[in-house]
């Protein structure tokens, strides 16, 4: 993997839960060496959400400059969020950064987001200052239309806080017990494919399949076929009635989207809501 300052970003460790990236939706300038950042964090269903980890990634870029012999671009970012009951106070995360060349670079933010959850807010903002930058001819990235690939992002790693709260989902899941059509839990890893030179985030999750059988009687019920159409058509099946021989299988009804962090073709990073990702109910169709 590059190291920290490196061109592209390494993969950042995203454990197999809920993982999403968050893009800026605006930088507004509060002094010269200091820019308010707005980002929107997701929460779909307002679950009780545990942060395992959060980050920002911010991109810092040479300028042209002329250095003294033996000299070094050493600039120190710090990052301000508010804190958790205290709207009016601030808590900051600071990095010494030693540049030898443009690159991207982390900011824990795990204490900021889950401090964001638990007041039930989805909008965070962050006020970066970068120390000697502007002397060292340093540009940190923000939201410059001309450096899209290079717009600073949160990920943010997180997992449903209490069980209690969880919905359960329709149709089978699969516990070893049953032939029935059901979902089988499956982790895929990125890594293991060979993905993750162009994933950044995840590196993998919880895609889930279906398998199991489709009996006439369990196909012939609307609430475990695919469509009504095939509990028709089913009904037809027990009853003799259909000549055919066509057998029933166990598919995905349900699947949900992903929001996956990529290198395109050029480099360039894109934040993407993929749809289709994730099984969520099996059926017979």
């Amino acid at each position: 993997h590059p190291a920290a300052g490196s061109p592209f970003p390494p993969l950042p460790r995203v454990l197999p839960e809920l993982t999403w990236p968050a893009l800026p939706l605006s930088a507004d300038g509060l002094a010269s060496s200091r820019v308010r950042l707005y980002f929107v964090v997701s929460n779909e269903g307002n679950q009780n959400l545990f942060v395992a980890q959060a980050s920002l990634w911010l991109y810092l870029k040479l300028l042209p400059f002329v250095l003294e012999k033996g000299g070094r671009r050493k600039v120190r970012v710090r990052v301000y969020f508010q804190e958790q009951g205290h709207g009016d106070r601030w808590s900051v995360v600071e990095k010494k950064v030693d540049l030898k060349r443009s690159g991207w670079h982390t900011f824990p933010l795990t204490e900021a987001i889950q401090a964001l959850f638990e007041r039930g807010e989805r909008r965070l903002s962050l006020d970066v200052q970068c120390d000697s930058c502007q002397e060292l001819a340093v540009a940190p990235v923000f939201v410059d239309p001309g450096e899209e690939s290079h717009r600073p992002f949160v990920v943010v790693q997180a997992r449903p806080g209490d069980s209690r709260h969880r919905i359960r989902k329709r149709g089978l899941e699969c516990d070893g017990r049953t032939h029935l059509c059901c979902r089988q839990q499956f982790f895929i890893d990125f890594r293991l494919i060979g993905w993750n030179d162009w994933i950044i985030a995840p590196t993998g999750y919880f895609g889930n399949y279906c398998e199991g059988s489709c009996p006439a009687y369990l196909a012939g019920v609307p609430g475990s076929a695919s469509s009504f159409h095939t509990a028709v058509v089913n009904q037809y099946r027990m009853r003799g009635l259909n000549p055919g021989t066509v057998n029933s299988c166990c598919i995905p009804t349900k699947l949900s989207t992903m929001s996956m962090l990529y290198f395109d073709d050029e480099y360039n990073i894109v934040k993407r809501d993929v749809p289709n990702m994730i099984v969520e109910e099996c059926g017979c169709a």
